[in-house]
């Protein structure tokens, strides 16, 4: 009995371990491409931008993965947003689990210009 609780108890912890987790935060950044929207096999793809981060990411100890570069849909930062822009935006990151391949994920939301 004590050894199946044991083997419970070490999958219990196993699970946990290899499990996701997530981060939900404020990053600055800035801007270092403006991208139209475009055709892709047969789909419009919305604008974007791409974004470098602009800042020390040494505090961010709760960052699944650190995001150096990153994108995030037009629409999603200020109107007139140019490169050479700093802007605040909201990071979510999640690992649903360590098992699905997929990695972490990383959305971009929300940005707002910083001085």
């Amino acid at each position: 009995m004590m050894r199946v609780l044991g083997l419970v108890l070490a999958t219990g912890v196993l699970l946990t371990a290899c499990g996701g987790g997530a981060y939900s935060g404020e990053l600055a950044f800035r801007v270092t491409a403006v991208n139209p929207e475009s055709e892709s096999m047969g789909r419009t793809e919305p604008a974007y931008v791409n974004l470098e981060i602009d800042q020390d990411v040494a505090d961010e100890r709760d960052l699944l993965e650190i995001v150096r570069t990153q994108r995030a849909d037009l629409d999603q930062l200020p109107t007139g947003v140019k490169v050479g822009d700093r802007v605040q935006c909201h990071v979510n990151q999640s690992d649903d689990s360590g098992f699905d391949q997929k990695g972490v994920q990383t959305e971009v939301t929300h940005c707002v210009s910083r001085s």
